[in-house]
């Protein structure tokens, strides 16, 4: 059977070892990817499901499209940083049968939340942002518009929810990371697949999302002491 360690700076799973710096890499990619979300969204215009057809074209149709679409930018380029640390997650748990289903799982799952949000949220905002500037649309088409960007968000966050838990109970399994990844994965996975029942949407949707990222950057400072610690 596969033994934890090997020499001090390895950690073996599935049968392979992993070196110290891979560790490391994956945590700080993971902090990466919710600093530059926050970078990218200071710089954009948002908007609720619940505000009106006015509301969104006078607050889409404000300030200056270049910072816009530059936080736009930045925001995607956070979640093509967040791709590698879920391959390496995906790759690194998973000792037995049951841990590799989970772990593959949330690897699968974090591929959707990713391309649901790169196909169609990020794209659907910045469509409804630029017609606004333009005058291309309607107060209503506008509003239709980013209805899509914000469904997007909502139901990725199940992906995400997913996420969560595959990599929490893939965790626990292999006796890895087992407090903030693993039970802390399992809870905020448990509350992200609940979330979108909330009748007060945004509300809910936005306290959900802000756990996940104070969630994932506490993986990522767990994967960067797995790193330089002798023993997982």
């Amino acid at each position: 059977m596969t033994q934890i360690t090997r020499p001090a700076d390895q950690v073996v799973v599935r049968d392979r070892p992993i070196g110290p710096a891979l560790w490391r890499t994956a945590g700080c990619l993971a902090i990466a990817h919710v600093v530059l979300l926050f970078a990218g969204f200071s710089q954009e215009k948002s908007v609720v499901l619940t505000d009106g057809p006015a509301t969104v074209a006078r607050v889409y149709g404000s300030g200056s499209l270049g910072r816009i679409f530059t936080g736009g930018y930045v925001e995607t380029l956070s979640f093509l940083v967040l791709l590698p640390c879920l391959v390496f997650l995906g790759r690194a748990l998973g000792r037995d049968e049951g841990a590799k289903w989970a772990a593959q799982t949330a690897l699968g799952a974090g591929l959707v939340y990713v391309c649901t949000t790169l196909a169609a949220g990020i794209p659907a905002g910045a469509a409804a942002v630029y017609g606004a500037h333009h005058g291309l649309a309607s107060a209503g088409t506008l509003t239709v518009v980013n209805d899509v960007r914000t469904f997007a968000f909502y139901l990725s966050l199940l992906a995400l929810g997913v996420v969560s838990l595959g990599f929490g109970i893939a965790a626990l399994r292999d006796g890895v990371l087992t407090r903030w990844t693993g039970w802390g994965g399992v809870a905020v996975g448990s509350l992200l697949l609940l979330g979108p029942a909330g009748q007060r949407w945004s509300d809910t949707i936005n306290t959900t999302s802000l756990l996940w990222m104070i969630w994932w950057v506490g993986v990522g400072v767990a994967l960067i002491r797995q790193g330089t610690a002798e023993r997982p």
